[in-house]
């Protein structure tokens, strides 16, 4: 296995950040400095990654995104998200997305294990939101976006509704295609209206103010970095 790709595996490093830790000479390899990340290793081989000062820089932090502006920054689609941060964040990369007209909380890091627990092809993390729609949804609507949608020929996984009033509900998943709520509202005849992220696993958006952001804590942290 490429060595990069072994320390990716460890989840120490995704597989960029692996190659920097490599070419940087963090990396030993049976007590050798190693700095080509294509180079094969074995399991019999005792590879050691000096983390301490690159885990020192990693950034977290969490914004309440307001709708209007797209998580990009190509100003032609709208208004970049990266105007609400601060220029030593603007290097800073989103976990997901939210499309321009959604707000609420998102997340921005530079830490790529981090990222991929919440947005990676297994995850499992759940994402919550509140969702008005233009119209009075039917129990049995509701009951449909539970278990009942197919998107792109493809069964989406079960989510968790919980009604909140005649045409509003909070919804949870753990899967993020594009669109993906709007597009499961236009499957039973509804557009939606408002659409904001409350959650992310046990990150909250709580009274945070729109358009401002704030660092994660380390409970927050650990509460993603421990994911299975």
């Amino acid at each position: 296995m490429r060595l990069n790709k072994y320390i990716s595996s460890l989840n120490i490093a995704s597989r960029r950040e692996a190659d920097r830790l490599i070419k940087d000479g963090k990396v030993k390899v049976n007590g050798e400095i190693i700095t080509n990340p294509a180079i094969r290793v074995e399991e019999k081989d005792e590879v050691i990654c000096d983390t301490e000062n690159y885990k020192s820089e990693k950034i977290y932090i969490k914004l309440n995104k307001p709708a209007g502006y797209v998580v990009s920054n190509n100003k032609k689609e709208g208004k970049p998200i990266y105007k609400l941060l601060n220029e030593e964040l603007k290097n800073l990369y989103p976990v997901g997305r939210l499309d321009k007209e959604s707000k609420g909380l998102i997340l921005f890091t530079n830490d790529g294990v981090f990222s991929r627990k919440i947005i990676g092809d297994n995850s499992e993390c759940e994402k919550e939101y509140y969702v008005k729609l233009n119209d009075n949804i039917s129990d049995g609507a509701l009951k449909k976006l539970e278990f009942g949608i197919s998107l792109d020929g493809k069964k989406l996984k079960p989510a968790k509704v919980k009604r909140v009033s005649k045409n509003s509900f909070n919804i949870i998943l753990k899967e993020g295609r594009n669109r993906q709520i709007r597009r499961m509202c236009e499957k039973v005849g509804f557009e939606v209206v408002i659409l904001k992220r409350l959650r992310i696993s046990n990150i909250f958006l709580n009274d945070l103010e729109e358009g401002k952001f704030e660092y994660l804590t380390e409970e927050e942290i650990n509460s993603i970095l421990n994911l299975n």
